[in-house]
């Protein structure tokens, strides 16, 4: 049989396995025509439209319709879903009151207005703040469910709230097993592992000439030691250990500089405000303290040169579904300072390919011997490098995205 391959796909071929192209295009024939709308709370920002962005372009010359619509939460629904987020990734216990309950799903019927007119074979719904809608809508059907967030350790009143909307779903996916919910039946749930793609502008080859101009632009000293954690400005990604590692390790370096990097750009992150300003003035008039948030500034090629030159990389992530900014910084030959949060030890080998440590002495340490033992630095980052071609790029997660759409519809069609 002749099999007819895409240009997107081939790209990979020298990168990923032969094997691993054939079983995508063999997963992708049956799945032909079939129209899938995918639906979350932002375009911009956050890992869901990063991922988004790249997967589409893939499944469409696949032969495979796509559509993505996004639904814009209002200020009380977003709110109440931050909270309900804070529960779920194990954070302080909460309340979730009937009137918020209510008030929620009626935000949620209300932000759906503009898409009610929108159909397709197949529905995927994204994240926490989307998950009622398969019981509200139910002409979306069948739909499968995207979990995107840490819940390994959930509180038990969140998880009660969450799991009596996930009958509306053929299929729950998560991006770790560490998250899938206990109590779904095994052929309900599926673990769809993320990838970057390698050939995007985020990830394009830059030389140090160029590197050192894009840094100081953003008034990065290229000439000395730098420090970078790129993430938004969330709680769970915990920017505050990072300043408190910098200032350990700048004790023995006084040349050391940090930078964190993270654009408010999405939409649907309510608390990024005020914990900048928290960090500003934290930061206070240390001129080797980099807060970085204007979207303008952190273009592609920006970030990239952050990734790519910084001296160490942190992910100081207290929780974490999945660190696609881990992966990043690894497939360029980085050895990053991750902790034991779910998504973050998913993807590090401690001590292989990169260092997890929970606290910010450990932390430090792990940092100054990448600063001062470049030759480790080197062998770990050129592991980090092998672990994600061989684990985390855009084709595995596309064999397991198809895999998923292919269980639901032979489901429809056995029906």
């Amino acid at each position: 049989m002749t099999i007819v391959t895409t240009p997107g796909l081939e790209r990979f071929r020298g990168l990923v396995s032969d094997a691993l192209l054939s079983e995508i295009y063999d997963l992708a024939r049956p799945l032909q025509g079939v129209h899938v709308l995918h639906i979350n709370t932002t375009a911009q920002g956050g890992g869901v439209a990063a991922l988004l962005r790249v997967l589409l372009p893939l499944v469409r010359e696949l032969g495979i319709p796509h559509t993505w619509r996004v639904v814009q939460l209002d200020e009380f629904a977003a709110t109440f879903m931050a909270r309900l987020t804070d529960m779920l990734q194990g954070g302080e216990p909460g309340l979730i009151t009937p009137q918020d309950q209510r008030q929620f799903l009626d935000s949620l019927r209300s932000a759906m207005q503009p898409l009610v007119a929108e159909r397709a074979d197949l529905y995927y719904i994204h994240d926490i703040q989307l998950v009622p809608l398969g019981q509200l809508f139910p002409y979306m059907r069948p739909a499968l469910w995207f979990n995107h967030i840490d819940t390994a350790r959930p509180d038990p009143a969140a998880l009660t709230y969450i799991s009596q909307f996930l009958d509306a779903y053929a299929l729950c996916t998560f991006n770790t097993p560490f998250s899938v919910f206990p109590q779904l039946p095994a052929g309900r749930a599926a673990v769809i592992t993320l990838g970057i793609d390698p050939f995007s502008e985020r990830h394009a080859p830059l030389s140090e000439a160029e590197g050192a101009a894009l840094l100081a632009g953003c008034g990065i000293d290229p000439g000395r030691p730098l420090i970078t954690q790129v993430s938004r400005f969330g709680r769970w990604k915990n920017p505050w250990q990072v300043i408190e590692i910098y200032r350990l390790v700048k004790q023995r370096h006084p040349e050391v500089q940090v930078a964190l990097v993270g654009a408010l750009e999405a939409s649907d992150d309510i608390r990024a405000q005020a914990i900048l300003a928290d960090l500003q003035q934290r930061a206070g008039d240390d001129p080797d303290i980099h807060l970085l948030w204007d979207p303008a500034q952190l273009t592609a090629p920006v970030v990239n040169a952050f990734q790519r030159f910084s001296q160490v990389i942190l992910q100081r992530s207290s929780r974490e579904g999945f660190g696609l900014t881990v992966t990043e910084a690894m497939w360029k030959y980085q050895p990053v300072v991750g902790t034991s949060a779910t998504g973050v030890r998913y993807q590090i080998t401690h001590g292989y390919d990169g260092f997890l440590a929970d606290d910010a002495e450990s932390a430090a340490a792990y940092t100054l011997r990448l600063l001062e033992e470049r030759e480790l630095w080197r062998q770990m980052g050129e592991a980090a490098h092998r672990s994600v071609q061989e684990r985390f790029l855009l084709p595995m997660m596309l064999r397991d995205y198809l895999a998923a759409l292919l269980r639901v519809q032979q489901l429809v069609g056995s029906a």
